[in-house]
């Protein structure tokens, strides 16, 4: 599924600043740094090296006997990604950015046996106790990006009925990692150390737009792009940003990825979570959320009793959120910042498709329990809104106790970057006259 080009929404001739006063800097360190950096980058590509290639032959007996698990690239993501560094990425993009993006893509190659192995493990120390785990009726949150799915999300983990993994989890999948780490971290580390290390690892201008917390769930994909190199696209143009970046169709470059990868990896992630909460785990809801989309079909044939959840923005406020926050999202502080209008184009391209696919998902006859929320209502009416999610998700008429009836204040104003559309040469209006029906549904 595609769109148009050249929408009327996008204003001809529009001229977007690099930079607007007050904003960061989005440049790349200058030339000396950055070849500095490259230099002790492509030393520890050879350390990494050294100790992963021993490490191949074990992998590929692995492989042979379970198949390739969903943590790791596959080789023709690696070939493919690389062809866009080199052959497809925009012009603006400098020799230096593209070597540096090279040898990324060479240590998340190198990590395949790695971090494959560390998967197996899971599976040689827990493998029947895992296979045990039940995932009775999961609610599965999938929003548009933007649309308030985090605060959504962080009240319903809240409930004792849900359990869900956090970022850590999500981000390291590995039980035995989790087994062997948590004791130690009581003993010597403090949440709030763990959490100022993480704040330490990402920009100011990020952590306005996103309430990052390690030991809350969070955007559940985010984990697995990291590891299949996803999370490189906003980088190398606005195609690959609609195609590798997306997450409302598949594309041939991504199919495998959310019509295979990504439900082992969810499952395997939901078996571990419950597994390693232990008995607290009995009787308890798994519940993730995330903007997984392209995956809606083979999640609901894996979890017939699942309960699917989606909140609807108006795509004008979202288009201009998810830009702002995907350049200040510190994909790798080395490179600087995207393109901006790299990042326009390429949004409007993938949240038009996603919108579409999303209606037509939810609205759909067959299927799934689903349960669509607005945005509108869920600011304004947190109380029904909440109702709502349990009536749908849960089968309770009575709200708990325990959920929140009003929003705690919240700081959203006020931010580092915060371009409006008109200063992204993008008009609102038109922008949302392309898309009527699906305006129409936001709207309820």
């Amino acid at each position: 599924m595609s769109v148009d080009d050249d929408p009327p929404y996008l204003v001809p001739g529009a001229e977007i600043a690099d930079r607007l006063p007050g904003e960061p800097a989005g440049r790349p360190p200058p030339a000396p740094i950055f070849v500095a950096l490259m230099v002790v980058r492509a030393a520890l590509l050879g350390l990494k090296a050294v100790i992963a290639l021993p490490l191949v032959v074990p992998y590929l007996f692995g492989v042979a006997i379970a198949g390739q698990p969903p943590n790791t690239v596959r080789p023709g993501q690696v070939f493919h990604f690389l062809g866009l560094v080199w052959w497809t990425a925009p012009p603006s993009l400098g020799r230096l950015a593209r070597v540096w993006l090279t040898l990324r893509i060479a240590r998340r190659a190198l990590s395949i046996p790695i971090a494959g192995l560390a998967w197996f493990l899971d599976e040689l120390l827990y493998g029947r106790a895992l296979k045990a785990v039940r995932i009775e009726a999961p609610v599965i949150k999938i929003s548009a990006a933007r649309s308030g799915s985090t605060q959504l999300g962080h009240y319903i983990e809240a409930d004792p009925r849900v359990i869900a993994p956090n970022v850590l989890q999500i981000f390291f999948p590995y039980l035995w990692l989790w087994r062997l780490v948590t004791p130690l971290a009581r003993r010597f580390i403090t949440r709030d150390q763990v959490r100022a290390w993480m704040e330490s690892r990402v920009t100011p201008e990020f952590i306005e737009r996103h309430e990052g917390d390690p030991f809350r769930t969070d955007t559940f994909e985010a984990g697995m792009y990291l590891h299949h190199l996803n999370h490189l696209a906003p980088f190398l143009g606005a195609e690959a940003l609609e195609r590798d970046f997306g997450m409302g169709a598949t594309h041939p470059t991504t199919r495998t990825l959310w019509t295979e990868v990504f439900a082992d990896y969810f499952d395997g992630v939901a078996r571990k979570t419950l597994l390693f909460a232990g008995p607290e785990a009995a009787g308890r809801r798994y519940f993730v959320k995330g903007h997984f989309l392209a995956a809606a079909d083979t999640l609901a044939a894996r979890y017939p009793d699942a309960r699917f959840l989606t909140m609807l923005r108006p795509p004008a406020r979202r288009l201009q959120s998810m830009v702002n926050f995907l350049w200040c999202n510190p994909i790798d502080p080395t490179l600087g910042k995207p393109e901006w209008r790299s990042l326009v184009v390429g949004l409007t391209r993938h949240e038009r498709i996603y919108n579409r696919a999303e209606r037509a998902w939810f609205t759909r006859a067959d299927g799934p329990r689903r349960c669509v929320l607005r945005f509108d209502d869920y600011v304004r009416d947190l109380e029904g809104t909440m109702a709502e999610v349990y009536r749908a998700c849960f089968d309770l008429d009575e709200l708990p106790p325990h959920v929140p009836r009003e929003h705690a204040p919240r700081e959203r104003k006020n931010y580092s970057v915060n371009r409006s559309l008109a200063q992204l040469g993008v008009d609102g209006a038109a922008y949302e006259a392309a898309q009527p029906e699906f305006v129409a549904w936001c709207r309820g």
